[in-house]
């Protein structure tokens, strides 16, 4: 073991003789100890050991690698640990001189800092909290459910003479690759972080000053101006973009924004796609690659390194910009949605969103492409103006399955996708043709509803000769005329084809489809206009139309289908 790899209790780690300021560096990842997946966070599970183990004899806690530069030690490894010691040491009231600073990071830097001047309290959540400000709440909460009942002054010097670390110093040049070779294994939000941590250290480096031999005490001073400046600049320049990164990290881990794109990358697609648009088919980028790939991009021959970083800075911007548009855009978001429900890889995926932010200001576009998509139709048969025969013959396919009598169980997927549309469609008419988001996650759930109910229905037949008989929906014969309040007529319908029909069906959410069960149309009705329950499929514009028929019969289903076929036919440019 080196001179500089020792074990140390905490009082020795935290409280040296020399104070000291324990800085976590801008590339760490966020603060997650007080996290909870299946079980106890790790916060819940550091408070427990430590309150069960022999308090009598020295407990082993894992260790920290940092550098040491003058007065501060800059955590490389152990950030999580050393920050739940830090809040655990303010719980107990044995803060003293330590210091704790989140590097960029100001409104962690924030809430640490101003600990020392709060007693204990309960934390409440707030819509403005940082990821870590969210998760130090919760940590301090967690230290106060285990500990609460421990003899303080007692757990607190068990904690600060008892506990040992492994306190392990390393170079300052050493520090970024060491961070890699430590976390490797550790949380999916690595390679980002690296990505982020490289581009900030590359835009920190100096510049170039040409300097000039003077005596002039003005030249000199003047000369030390303009270094302050460029230092001051690089500096703001650092904290902007670190800010920037932040905030492209919260939006891509927004529930919706998630859920719209399915991607669960702490970075969404941002960098992936950055990446295949520079590369091409050059490279296949995958994840393990990433942080290597932007290296190499960094490192390009013809500019300096900061000069690089800012410009792959700059269209990194720009791409997120185009991100955000076509999401925030109703008419772009739904039409984009259409078509990535749609898509069958990574790369299609990519694909579509190219198109979207290229074509984003030409909604006839978008719609087009949407609906093409929706027949199954390639991305290449849509951008080939050649492929316009394939198109045309899909649309006619898909026609004729609509047009059948076996909707519901020989294209289900197909009904569902054009119910979809239709009702985005109608969305897109709101505000005055600006139109509003559509709730994609409905289509998660879907579900498509008989209105006239598939059983509990009877048909009536006379044979010749014979009495009126009564018949199931499955040709079971029924003994006795059932009441008309629970049974429905269903004579004509084998001949028309009615019940499983594109006429007969609606699109519901799946969850709130049992609650039709088997019910007749206006009990159907009521329980859909129901306005004191909440009914998601209530904000199905298309679905409400269909309710608000005033009867439901054979009549009204063909109609319906009809109408539903000539909308079809008109939207895709089928002729008879």
């Amino acid at each position: 073991m080196s001179n500089k790899t020792a074990f140390k209790t905490i009082r020795e780690f935290l409280f040296p003789e020399k104070d000291k300021e324990f800085v976590i560096p801008n590339y760490q990842r966020g603060y997650k100890w007080a996290v909870k997946e299946k079980s106890d966070s790790a916060v819940e599970k550091l408070c427990e050991d430590l309150v069960n183990a022999n308090k009598e004899q020295e407990y082993f806690l894992q260790g920290v690698t940092v550098v040491e530069e003058n007065e501060k030690v800059i955590l490389i490894d152990g950030q999580q640990r050393t920050t739940t010691l830090y809040l655990i040491l303010w719980y107990l009231k044995k803060l003293n001189n330590l210091t704790l600073t989140y590097d960029i990071r100001e409104s962690s830097k924030e809430f640490i800092n101003d600990l020392k001047n709060k007693d204990f309290q309960k934390f409440e959540e707030s819509f403005e909290d940082s990821q870590d400000v969210h998760y130090f709440k919760q940590a301090v909460n967690q230290i106060n459910e285990k500990l609460k009942d421990e003899k303080q002054e007692e757990f607190a010097n068990f904690l600060l003479d008892k506990v040992t670390i492994l306190y392990i110093v390393i170079d300052r040049d050493k520090a970024t690759k060491t961070f890699t070779m430590m976390n490797g294994s550790k949380a999916t939000m690595l390679q980002e972080e690296l990505v982020k941590a490289e581009m900030l250290r590359k835009i920190s480096l100096p510049e170039d000053i040409e300097k000039q031999v003077s005596t002039s005490v003005e030249d000199n001073l003047a000369e030390l101006k303009e270094i302050i400046s460029i230092d001051w600049e690089t500096n703001a320049l650092r904290s902007r973009y670190a800010r920037e990164w932040d905030k492209w990290l919260y939006w891509w881990n927004k529930d919706d924004v998630k859920e719209f794109f399915d991607c669960k990358n702490p970075l969404g697609y941002l960098l992936k796609f950055y990446l295949k648009h520079k590369e091409g088919d050059k490279k296949k980028i995958e994840g393990k690659k990433l942080f290597d790939t932007f290296s190499e991009l960094l490192n390009e021959n013809g500019k300096t390194e900061k000069q690089k970083t800012k410009l792959v800075f700059k269209e990194l911007r720009d791409l997120q910009k185009s991100f955000e548009d076509i999401f925030r855009i109703p008419k772009v978001h739904n039409y984009l949605k259409l078509a990535l429900i749609c898509s069958n890889s990574e790369d299609d995926k990519f694909d579509i969103i190219e198109y979207f932010i290229k074509t984003k200001s030409k909604i006839e576009k978008l719609s087009d492409y949407a609906k093409w998509r929706l027949v199954g139709a390639t991305h290449l048969e849509i951008v080939n103006p050649e492929k316009s025969s394939s198109l045309k013959q899909r649309a006619e396919d898909m026609l004729i399955k609509l047009k059948g009598h076996f909707v519901y169980e020989e294209a289900y997927d197909l009904a569902a996708k054009q119910f979809l549309r239709v009702n985005v469609e109608e969305e897109n008419k709101l505000f005055d043709g600006k139109g509003r988001k559509f709730d994609f996650s409905i289509y998660g759930n879907k579900s498509l509803e008989h209105i006239h109910p598939k059983s509990k229905v009877y048909i009536s037949i006379v044979p010749e000769g014979e009495e009126l008989s009564y018949f199931y929906g499955n040709n079971e014969n029924i003994e006795e005329k059932k009441n008309s309040k629970q049974w429905l007529d269903r004579t004509g319908f084998e001949e028309k084809g009615a019940e499983h029909c594109v006429g007969n069906l609606v699109l519901l959410d799946k969850n709130e489809n049992s609650k039709f069960n088997d019910k007749p149309f206006n009990e159907k009705k009521q329980i859909y206009f129901n306005v004191n329950e909440c009914f998601k499929s209530r904000n199905l514009l298309h679905s409400i139309s269909v309710f608000s028929k005033s009867d439901w019969g054979i009549k009204e289903i063909m109609d319906n289908k009809n109408k539903f076929i000539e909308r079809i036919k008109k939207d895709y440019e089928i002729k008879d």
